[in-house]
This record gives structure tokens, sequence and C-alpha cells, in this order.
């Protein structure tokens, strides 16, 4: 999980809209929560998802997987080596990168 400052507030909706345009299309990305305080589901697949959460000038990537089964199981998938290791390394770039791609738009 990485948590960065921004100067601006943006919306759910706007960090979308430039998420779409900007960072990729092949990703799908929705809404999870209600009023302002909704975050913003990024998925590549499955296995492999963010989720992004804006709390007053504070953006929030957790990297985790999209699918609430997978997401529960992932405590007891992370400490079984092999299979962590799987999923955790594909997850952690994709953290990566939308940090990054966020980080170079808000800060």
């Amino acid at each position: 999980m990485k948590v960065f400052t921004v100067e601006q507030n943006p919306s759910p909706e706007q960090i979308v809209a430039m998420l779409e345009k900007e960072f990729s299309s092949k990703y799908s990305y929705t809404f999870f929560g209600l009023g302002k305080n909704r975050s913003i589901v990024v998925r590549k697949s499955e296995f492999v998802g963010a989720e992004i959460s804006i709390s007053g000038n504070q953006i929030t990537v957790h990297a985790m997987s999209p699918n609430l089964l997978f997401s529960f199981l992932d405590p007891f998938l992370t400490g079984m080596n092999v299979i962590g290791s799987v999923f955790k390394s594909p997850l952690k770039k994709l953290e990566a990168d939308l940090v990054s791609f966020l980080k170079s738009r808000y800060v």
C-alpha cells in the first residue's frame, strides 16, 4: 500500500477519466462505495487489480485482487511462498505503475 499527498483534490471521476485516457484503456475502472468517499477499483484480471482511495489531499493505492473470493483468500495464499509469489509480482507492479502515474499528474 502506498500513500502520498497531492496538491489538488481530484474527484474519483476525474481520476478515472484520466486513467482511461492517459494510463491504459486495457484495464477496467469501477467505483466502490457511496458519495465522496468512493474508491476506484482498477482491474487488470481476476487476480490483479488495485484500489485507489482519496481522503482529503491524500491518495492511497493498494494492490489487491479485484475478485472478492481471491481477495478473501489473499492472506492464506501469501503465506504459501510459491503461490503467493506468482500473484504478488504483478500486483506490486500495477501498484507501482499507478503510483508513478498519479504522482506525475497530481504532485
